[in-house]
């Protein structure tokens, strides 16, 4: 059963997860340029990005964060895990501005800054709580 202090090792996990989320999101982008000039009929459904080895990293990274979210949500409470995982919120949008060049708006920025704000309000109780043991 969860308890509402998560320790260090499933607050490792989140960050796995979120991270091979993160990743998976990027790969999926890289698998889907790739594939972005064949003609239509292959095309069809965005079945074609399955051609793509960096659509195929990207799966197992997705495999990789569902197996350490399977284990997260094993050890610790639902709300506070989903909250956490928000995160990736911020990982995918900096990491595409990084990594792949893509722009962020000043109102993105913004929206970062309050998903980070919002991550912290919900973790220090839990955090603070951890401490105290």
């Amino acid at each position: 059963m969860s308890s509402e202090r998560p320790s260090r090792t499933s607050l490792a996990c989140v960050a796995i997860a979120a991270v091979c989320v993160t990743a998976a999101e990027l790969l999926f982008k890289r698998g889907a340029d790739a594939t972005a000039n064949l003609p239509a009929a292959q095309s069809l459904l965005g079945i074609s990005v399955l051609a793509s080895g960096w659509t195929w990293l990207g799966i197992i990274a997705y495999i990789a964060s569902f197996l350490a979210w399977l284990y997260v949500l094993k050890r610790m409470p639902l709300h506070l895990a989903f909250s956490l995982m928000s995160v990736s919120q911020v990982l995918v949008p900096l990491s595409a501005w990084w990594l792949l060049g893509e722009s962020l708006s000043l109102h993105r920025w913004a929206g970062i800054g309050l998903v980070l704000a919002g991550i912290m309000v919900i973790a220090r109780p839990a955090m603070q709580s951890e401490e105290k043991l």
